[in-house]
Parts: C-alpha cells; sequence; structure tokens
C-alpha cells in the first residue's frame, strides 16, 4: 500500500491490485461485472431476469416458470427449487441444505415460514424473528 500527499492537504491511497474492487455495469445499469480479487460476471435474459453467474468459486443459473417467477437455482453447492400455490404465492423451496414452508391464513397473508436442516426446525413469524425450535416434526399451526 502507498500513501501520497496531494492537493488540498488530500490522501491519495493506492492499493495492490489484489486489493482494488470495481464493478462493470450494461445500458440498463444492471451489475454485470465485478473485480475483488477475483472476477464475477452476470448474465440476463431478455426481459432483464439474472439467469447466471460466472465466478472463481463456481457458476449458478436461475430458471424462470412462464410467469416469470424464478423456479429454481443450480450451483456447485447444489440444486434450489421454489413452490407456488395456484394463487402465485411462495409456498416454499427445496434446497441443498433444507427445506422452507412459508404460512399463510385463510386470508392469504403471510404467517411466517418453517425451516428444516437435518433432523431440526426453525420456526419464524411474518416479520422473521424466530419463534421457535426443536427437533423432529414440527407441531401443527
Amino acid at each position: 500500500m502507498r500513501l501520497a500527499a496531494g492537493l488540498l492537504g488530500l490522501t491519495l491511497l493506492a492499493l495492490p491490485a489484489a486489493a482494488q474492487t470495481g464493478r462493470h455495469y450494461d445500458s440498463a445499469g444492471r451489475t454485470v461485472g465485478r473485480t475483488e480479487g477475483s472476477t464475477s460476471q452476470r448474465h440476463y435474459d431478455a426481459a432483464g431476469r439474472l439467469v447466471g453467474r460466472s465466478e472463481s468459486r463456481g457458476d449458478t443459473t436461475r430458471r424462470y416458470d412462464s410467469s416469470g417467477r424464478l423456479q429454481g437455482r443450480s450451483e456447485q453447492r447444489g440444486d434450489t427449487v421454489r413452490h407456488y400455490d395456484s394463487s402465485g404465492r411462495s409456498v416454499g423451496r427445496t434446497e441443498w441444505r433444507g427445506d422452507t414452508a412459508r404460512i399463510y391464513d385463510s386470508s392469504g397473508r403471510s404467517q411466517g415460514r418453517i425451516e428444516r436442516s437435518g433432523d431440526g426446525w426453525r420456526r419464524y413469524d411474518a416479520q422473521g424473528r424466530l419463534v421457535g425450535r426443536g427437533t423432529g416434526t414440527p407441531p401443527a399451526q
């Protein structure tokens, strides 16, 4: 790292190349690349949705249904699949680290979610606060 005295008493800080960061944007203002010690690239479809990312730790691809909802993601760690009800609400996802189920009341308002991982579970309220945890099967609503 180098320090240099600049005009008006300002200090210019020069970082080694490995510590420098930068972002690259397309004509729509979307991030398409990032340099931060390593380089990553983002890929968009004609509708402007993020469909992929390439970076040093591996590639990620995203899939959308005909309604434009995110259906899933594939990455080095494993796949994620999103689930929707007949009203189009997200009701859960299945992924490499565990499953998530979203809970709604009879009026369609979010009541929270339950996340399962291994033999344990955690329950969150509609504001995302942890309200319960345990092992085995979570208690019914």
